[in-house]
């Protein structure tokens, strides 16, 4: 029974992780090109969007406490609200401000929405099942995240080509279907994220905020010391430049090239779809073969909670 119950629970994982990410791929395609259509430049758009970065910067260690403190179900509840009103406020952003508004409450939902269902499901898996193979479960969740995030930016192509709901923009038709799936996945997280956690209190978040200096010292500490760490964060620096000049030029030029923002993003829908089926087979392929360079290790509990995050 304890077997069944682990598998019902990482399948709730499962569903909650696609709910997640199958917005986010409805907006790759149609993002840079809605605000350049709406007469955004695209420094402007750059520096914009590093508003939302430099929120997530901020507020990523000290909100670090508040799914201990509160349970993860309500922060994670709290950060889907948040995301829905930054893409509703999006919807209508055709200034400036109300672009930086959209992009700090992007910042606020990344900050807040980054660890607590992983760590949901590690403690939601290990009580039911304390013998769990968690770490199958998580790299399911990495595979469908790609399928998810593939879907969405196939469908958010998909629906720019057909322009279904004349009232609207058509680029901007997969941000209103991406503000309905997040109240369905708000729901979602309501009936499905099942917890018992007794409430540690606001004392626990001030302290954790207390310790960001000392934690962010630390950090520095261990890459002075370690080149495998240091290079380890110099990749993920420079992918994140790279990623953020792919998404920001190429839609743009693409534009320029067919002939039109539409075009391009119905273009991008299926191409980004494609690249993201391209991940999600890779995170397959990788979670077959690690026990065969990796021996099957139990991670310890505290461990596990630390990577998953929460």
């Amino acid at each position: 029974m304890s077997d069944v119950a682990a598998r019902a629970v990482e399948r709730r994982y499962l569903v909650l992780t696609v709910l997640r990410w199958l917005p986010t791929g409805l907006l790759i395609p149609v993002t840079v090109l809605l605000l350049t259509e709406r007469g955004f430049s695209l420094g402007a758009i750059g520096a914009i969007g590093a508003v939302q970065g430099a929120t997530v910067f901020l507020l990523e260690l000290p909100t670090g406490g508040l799914a201990d403190a509160l349970g993860r179900r309500p922060v994670l509840v709290a950060a889907t609200a948040v995301d829905l009103i930054a893409v509703v406020v999006f919807v209508f952003a055709h200034a400036v401000w109300l672009l930086v508004v959209v992009r700090l409450l992007g910042g606020v939902y990344r900050a807040l929405e980054s660890g607590p269902l992983g760590a949901w499901y590690v403690d939601a898996a290990l009580a039911v099942d304390p013998r769990t193979d968690i770490e199958r479960g998580l790299s399911r969740a990495t595979a469908v995240l790609g399928v998810a995030i593939a879907a969405g930016a196939l469908a958010g192509g998909g629906l720019v080509a057909l322009d279904p709901v004349p009232v609207v923009e058509a680029l901007a038709v997969p941000l209103v279907l991406a503000a309905v799936l997040r109240v369905v996945e708000i729901a979602a997280q309501l009936r499905l994220m099942t917890e018992v956690r007794p409430p540690v209190g606001w004392s626990a978040v001030r302290a954790s905020a207390v310790a960001v200096p000392s934690v962010v010292r630390g950090a520095v500490t261990m890459l002075r010391s370690s080149r495998v760490l240091l290079c380890l964060v110099l990749v993920e620096v420079l992918w994140g430049f790279g990623m953020t000049a792919f998404e920001t030029l190429l839609p743009p030029r693409l534009a320029e090239v067919v002939g039109g923002a539409d075009r391009a993003a119905a273009l991008l829908g299926p191409t980004s779809s494609a690249a993201w089926v391209v991940s999600a087979l890779g995170a397959v392929v990788l979670a077959l073969a690690a026990p065969l360079y990796w021996p099957a290790v139990r991670v310890d509990r505290g461990v596990r909670d630390a990577v998953v995050g929460g």
